[in-house]
């Protein structure tokens, strides 16, 4: 074996991925991403949204919301929020969750969805999470999937996107 063969061999550095509560600090990074078109695309963001409505989205809307982030070298390349329900739907919550397009189908989406569930079944006591999904989303469909979330219906035209009507699956989990 030649030294040049070695080098191949070397384990590849890990990315080395922080999830923590998300912070008022993260809203510059997290504007980034939400402006990035993969992210408009995707959800249901306008093009050019102001940094001070991202600011306000950003802000829990009751005391049981979870709002994570994903660290990666001091900036955050990622973010989620579980949003559970009141009153007769307190057993039920809402996601959002936005990777950043340098750091997309790296595990990230994992790692935060994987947390919002470990709070949302261990903590929070929801017993179901629901959101809705374009249905050509392919990589977000393996995700949920992944973590046991099954389709309940489609909504046809859901929603305007890039010129045209898109449908949306609507999916949830249950514990």
């Amino acid at each position: 074996m030649q030294a040049h063969d070695r080098l191949t061999e070397l384990p590849e550095k890990r990315m080395e991925i922080t999830i923590r509560a998300m912070r008022s600090e993260d809203a510059a990074d997290i504007f980034e991403i939400v402006n990035q078109h993969s992210f408009r695309f995707w959800t249901l963001a306008l093009p050019y949204e102001p940094f001070d409505k991202v600011q306000k989205w950003l802000e829990p809307q009751s005391p049981r919301d979870l709002h994570l982030s994903a660290e990666l070298d001091g900036r955050v390349v990622g973010a989620s929020a579980l949003r559970p329900f009141y009153g007769r739907r307190a057993h039920a919550a809402e996601f959002w969750i936005g990777v950043h397009e340098d750091h997309s189908r790296k595990g990230i989406g994992s790692r935060l969805l994987g947390a919002m569930i470990d709070a949302a079944d261990n903590w929070l006591n929801i017993k179901r999470i629901e959101m809705t999904v374009f249905t050509d989303n392919v990589s977000a469909l393996a995700l949920y999937n992944k973590f046991g979330f099954e389709i309940e219906g489609t909504h046809k035209a859901a929603t305007f996107r890039d010129g045209m009507f898109v449908d949306a699956y609507c999916m949830a989990r249950l514990r």
